[in-house]
């Protein structure tokens, strides 16, 4: 009697709460499940799978919510239209060669507060359009881009954070995206532009990698106002560096403490205006680089201004020179002494790199005085300007300081020498 009771009991649990841990139980049920248009909202938790996203669909996590996978294949595939991915952590623990956390392709999606780590690529945007990524965040381990794109046009990425991928954005044959207010630090190229035109770099902060912002084959792309600084960690580190570019123009830009300030090689037409460039060790060189123009910089503390390697017809006008001789005849705000900027220091380094200890010593500015650069190495600015100016034309307040400084100094030690010259 006692067994037939307890089968009976047995069968009517089973069948009030049967058991469903099976394929309907999985994330991607779910959205399977869910209609177009329709929102599918994630309870916090820790999910272990690959899901794929082919429907105008949108994905939202509520609370902290982890998708997590170390299969091959990325953890979230989006396609199609209209997709949008929010409020999620996304694991890509794969050590598979190129597998993205992130893989996506169609057009009109979106990705908000996202945050990625992993250890081969971020997110990868292959043939995507008109694709909106924000408040992203990605941490890697250097094998793999954080946001990569191929034939992508008409994209944006705006206020994504990453640290510790290869390249931080890269681009190829991918047309008219735009790159706004994101930060990248320790990669090899914060934004790495190839074959791509009329790009907008944009008010991004890209500090301490190798180079700040690789731009190559590029044509009509406008870099402006970012914060290109302390990229310096390798010999050939630069902040900005233009290879074959063309109708590009570098603008209002802080191009500050790199091993380079601005690299032109192969590079025609683009234009330079209003940057400042300063604590380099080199301000700006160029190598093959033609018919450029270089206006209203300010190029403030290098160690060497400027250099042209096999470089013509560049219009270098109306920069600010620290260290140029100035004197305003006509009180236009320009000098009517030209400035020679003379790599010759850069030239006796390369060959005895102990040199560098002379920096700026008596003996080696006299050298310099006598056995100048060949012209073809030199910049010259015509008519350089008498102060350095931010991006509204107002001096900056260190430059301010450092005048102010030098001012009292010379008005200090004049009024000792007449209080010497009469006790004598």
């Amino acid at each position: 009697m006692k067994n037939y009771c307890c089968f009976f009991l047995f069968f009517i649990v089973f069948w009030t709460f049967p058991l469903t841990y099976h394929a309907e139980d999985t994330l991607q049920s779910r959205i399977d499940k869910a209609p177009e248009h329709g929102v599918v909202k994630l309870p916090s938790g820790v999910y272990n799978e690959t899901i794929v996203l082919s429907k105008p669909v949108t994905l939202e996590g509520v609370g902290q919510v982890t998708i997590r996978s170390c299969s091959k294949k990325p953890v979230i595939t989006i396609q199609g239209q209209q997709v949008t991915l929010r409020h999620v952590n996304v694991e890509q623990c794969s050590d598979g060669k190129d597998t993205e956390a992130i893989y996506v392709t169609g057009k009109h999606h979106r990705l908000e507060n996202v945050h990625i780590r992993t250890k081969q690529f971020g997110i990868k945007l292959d043939q995507t359009s008109n694709t909106v990524i924000e408040g992203v965040s990605v941490k890697g381990e250097q094998k793999g881009n954080g946001i990569d794109l191929w034939e992508s046009d008409w994209n944006i990425i705006h206020d994504v954070r990453m640290d510790q991928v290869r390249d931080g954005i890269y681009m190829e044959n991918s047309h008219s995206n735009q790159i706004t207010q994101n930060d990248i630090r320790h990669s090899r190229y914060g934004i790495h532009i190839m074959f791509s035109d009329h790009i907008t770099v944009k008010n991004n902060v890209l500090r301490d990698n190798i180079t700040g912002a690789m731009v190559m084959g590029t044509k009509g792309t406008k870099i402006e106002e970012n914060e290109l600084i302390f990229n310096n960690r390798n010999i050939n580190a630069q902040g900005l560096l233009l290879y074959d570019a063309s109708e590009t123009e570098a603008a209002r830009n802080k191009i500050s403490y790199n091993r380079v300030g601005v690299y032109a090689e192969s590079a025609e037409n683009n234009r330079i205006l209003a940057n400042e460039i300063r604590g380099n060790f080199i301000g700006i060189q160029f190598k093959n680089a033609n018919a450029n123009t270089v206006s209203d910089n300010a190029f403030i503390g290098n160690v060497i201004e400027a250099q042209a390697i096999k470089s013509s017809e560049n219009a270098i006008a109306h920069n600010y020179w620290d260290a140029s001789l100035k004197l305003d005849t006509t009180g236009s705000g320009m000098s009517a002494i030209p400035y020679r900027a003379d790599p010759f220091f850069l030239r006796l380094t390369n060959d005895v790199p102990e040199y560098q200890l002379f920096f700026q010593a008596p003996g080696m500015i006299v050298l310099q005085k006598l056995l100048k650069s060949p012209d073809n190495e030199v910049m010259t600015d015509e008519a350089p300007l008498m102060k350095a100016a931010t991006y509204d034309g107002q001096m900056h307040a260190s430059s301010k300081m450092l005048l102010g400084a030098v001012s009292v100094s010379m008005l200090a030690g004049s009024i000792s020498l007449f209080m010497i010259g009469r006790k004598r």
